[in-house]
């Protein structure tokens, strides 16, 4: 329980008493009713008083280790970790209580992650979207931590994507430089920047790997590493990614939450030893199976 010492605004009290929570999940705690105001449920915008008394959810420290999650171990040193992420897992957590998430795995398998970088996205330098699969690394120290996240601000890592979009380009080769802001309609997808958004500037090189029936394999490289930059700036092409339903993809025989994209490879200098390290990730079984389905002529 929280004694209100200063008046405000609820989400803004609960997030000044759990600064490690993200705004989206006070907003949601608020919501589920797991806050109270003077034993109350309120509204996160609601206004309150110097005096009240705000009841606050007893939430776990940190993610609960799963160590059986299906995640596959790239490469490992004392340093560093790179997962094989399985499409469908979240990377990270949006919650404590959330189970199922890369992070999770990672955290049992290196328990030191656990006191790097965010919480809820334990040791991980990057994130990769729910539905898409493949390779992401994670830091065991602070130090490396910092390092790898400054190499991605100098875009020095380089990152490849295997996609499968619906059509066929009009050249073997393009690339798209269009910056990317959250879309103010909904918050799930990203839209060319316009003037009064955030927005970031987002660079990707296109180069088509093969036809697939109606469809093609894409090869997609990036340095920057804007949220769902691969997926927006092919959708923006007229190039979705199959099974994307927030970009408009087509209808792909996948599980649902999962996309046709797969982060195949990943480049950086090491930031302890100064090598060039170099990853690889195969196309997993069920974008595989996808892309024997469409080369045998079924409908896609």
């Amino acid at each position: 329980m929280v004694p209100v010492a200063v008046a405000g605004r609820l989400d803004a009290i609960v997030r000044a008493a759990l600064p490690g929570l993200s705004r989206r999940l006070v907003r949601a705690l608020i919501a589920e009713g797991a806050v109270r105001v003077d034993g109350h449920r309120a509204s996160k915008g609601a206004r309150v008083s110097a005096g009240a008394v705000v009841t606050l959810p007893d939430l776990p420290a940190g993610l609960a280790p799963e160590p059986d999650l299906a995640v596959s171990v790239v490469y490992q040193d004392e340093h560093l970790v790179v997962l094989d992420k399985p499409g469908g897992m979240p990377a990270h957590a949006l919650d404590p209580r959330q189970r199922g998430t890369a992070a999770a795995y990672l955290v049992a398998r290196y328990p030191e992650t656990g006191h790097v970088g965010d919480p809820l996205a334990p040791g991980l330098v990057h994130r990769l979207d729910t539905g898409t699969s493949g390779l992401l690394v994670a830091a065991r120290t602070s130090e490396v931590h910092a390092s790898l996240r400054a190499a991605l601000r100098a875009r020095a890592v380089e990152k490849r994507y295997l996609a499968l979009v619906a059509r066929h380009p009009p050249s073997a080769t393009w690339r798209v430089d269009v910056a990317l802001a959250h879309d103010p309609q909904d918050r799930r997808r990203m839209i060319p920047a316009r003037a009064a958004l955030r927005a970031w500037a987002a660079s990707t090189e296109l180069r088509v790997v093969r036809m697939v029936g109606p469809h093609t394999l894409v090869e997609a490289t990036i340095r920057t590493g804007v949220t769902h930059q691969v997926r927006a700036h092919l959708a923006l092409g007229g190039h979705p990614v199959l099974g994307d339903e927030v970009y408009g993809g087509p209808p792909a025989d996948l599980p649902p939450g999962r996309h046709a994209l797969h982060a195949a490879e990943l480049g950086f200098r090491h930031p302890v030893r100064g090598t060039r390290t170099d990853l690889t990730s195969p196309l997993p079984s069920d974008l595989e199976r996808l892309l024997a389905t469409l080369e045998g002529g079924a409908p896609g």
